[in-house]
C-alpha cells in the first residue's frame, strides 16, 4: 500500500469514496428518476393542462379551448359531483368504522399458534383474496330482493328482508358491507401482527399490577397500537376512496345516483360522456380531497401516544 492511501484517515476515505461512487450513482439514479418522472408527474402535469381546457371527444377531437377554472366552478356546483362527495364519505365512514372495529376484535379473538387459530385466520382471510368485481357479482346475487340468500335467511326468522338493491338508503349500506366483508381481514392480519411483537413483559407486570384485562388493553396496547392502526386507517381509506370496480359490479353507481362515488362519477363522466375536460377537473378535486383527508390522519398521527 502506498505511504499517501495509508496516510488517509478514515474521513479522507469516505470522502474519497463518495467522489469515486457518484457518477455510478448518476448512472443508476438517472434512469428510475426518468422513468418515475414519465410514469407519475407527465400524466399529473398532462392532466392539469386537460382540466383548464373544453374538450368533449363526442364534439372534438382535439380540444376546443383553454377555459381556465370553469371546469372546476362547474363540477363545484354540479350537484350529482356533490352527491357523489356525499356518498364516498359516508361509504367510506361507515366501512372503516366497521373494518377497524371488527378487525381488532377478531385480531384479538383469533390470536395463538395453535392449528385451529391458524386454520380459522386462513378462513378469514380468503373474501381479501376475491377479486374485486367478483365479490360485487356474488353480493349482489346474495342480496338479490326476490332470490338472494340473505332475504331467504332473514324470512327463517320471521324478517322481511329490505330491497338492498332498489332502495337508495339500503344501497349505500350494501356496498359499505361488501366493502367491510371483503376487507376486514387485511385490518386483522396487520393488527394480528402487532398484538403478536407487544412485549410479554409489558403484559405481565400490568397483571401484576392488578390492572383488568381492558385496562390493560386501554393503556398498554392500544398506545403501542396506536401508530400502526392509523397506517393501516389510511392505507384502507385510500383504498376505499378508490374503489370503482367493486360498486361497478354490485349497484353500477344506482339505483338513479344514490351510490354514486367520486370514482364512480370520475369514470362514468371520462369514459361514457367523453369528457375528458370536466373529468381531469374531478379527478383533480378528487385528489385534493383524499390527500386532505390523508393528512388530516397523518397530523392526528403525530400526537404523543
Amino acid at each position: 500500500m502506498s505511504s499517501s492511501s495509508a496516510s488517509r484517515t478514515p474521513r479522507a476515505k469516505s470522502d474519497w469514496h463518495r467522489r469515486h461512487d457518484l457518477p455510478w450513482l448518476v448512472v443508476f439514479v438517472i434512469p428510475a428518476f426518468i422513468i418515475v418522472v414519465a410514469v407519475q408527474f407527465y400524466p399529473l402535469a398532462y392532466s392539469a393542462v386537460l382540466s383548464l381546457q373544453d374538450w368533449v371527444l363526442t364534439e372534438s377531437q382535439v380540444p376546443k379551448g383553454f377555459v381556465g377554472l370553469e371546469n372546476f366552478v362547474k363540477e363545484l356546483s354540479d350537484e350529482i359531483f356533490r352527491r357523489s362527495v356525499r356518498n364516498s364519505v359516508y361509504i367510506t365512514g361507515g366501512a372503516l368504522m366497521l373494518q377497524m372495529t371488527l378487525g381488532i376484535c377478531l385480531a384479538y379473538l383469533t390470536m395463538g399458534s395453535s392449528w385451529r387459530m391458524r386454520a380459522i385466520r386462513t378462513l378469514l382471510i380468503l373474501p381479501m383474496v376475491i377479486a374485486p368485481v367478483a365479490a360485487g357479482t356474488l353480493w349482489r346475487i346474495l342480496l338479490n330482493s326476490r332470490a338472494g340468500l340473505v332475504n331467504h335467511l332473514l324470512s327463517m326468522i320471521g324478517i322481511k328482508g329490505p330491497e338492498w338493491l332498489a332502495s337508495p338508503d339500503w344501497a349505500i349500506v350494501s356496498v359499505i358491507l361488501l366493502d367491510t366483508w371483503q376487507w376486514t381481514p387485511f385490518v386483522l392480519l396487520v393488527v394480528g401482527a402487532a398484538i403478536a411483537s407487544i412485549p410479554d413483559d409489558l403484559l405481565e407486570v400490568a397483571a401484576i399490577d392488578g390492572a383488568s384485562r381492558w385496562k390493560t388493553f386501554l393503556y398498554v396496547e392500544l398506545p403501542l397500537l396506536m401508530p400502526l392502526l392509523l397506517l393501516t386507517l389510511v392505507f384502507r381509506m385510500l383504498e376505499s376512496l378508490l374503489s370503482l370496480d367493486s360498486i361497478y359490479s354490485l349497484t353500477f353507481g344506482g339505483p338513479g345516483y344514490s351510490t354514486y362515488t367520486l370514482t364512480y362519477y370520475i369514470y362514468t363522466l371520462g369514459l361514457r360522456s367523453f369528457n375528458f375536460g370536466a373529468a381531469a377537473a374531478s379527478s383533480w378535486l378528487f385528489m385534493i380531497f383524499a390527500s386532505l383527508s390523508i393528512g388530516l390522519v397523518f397530523w392526528y398521527q403525530r400526537r404523543d401516544w
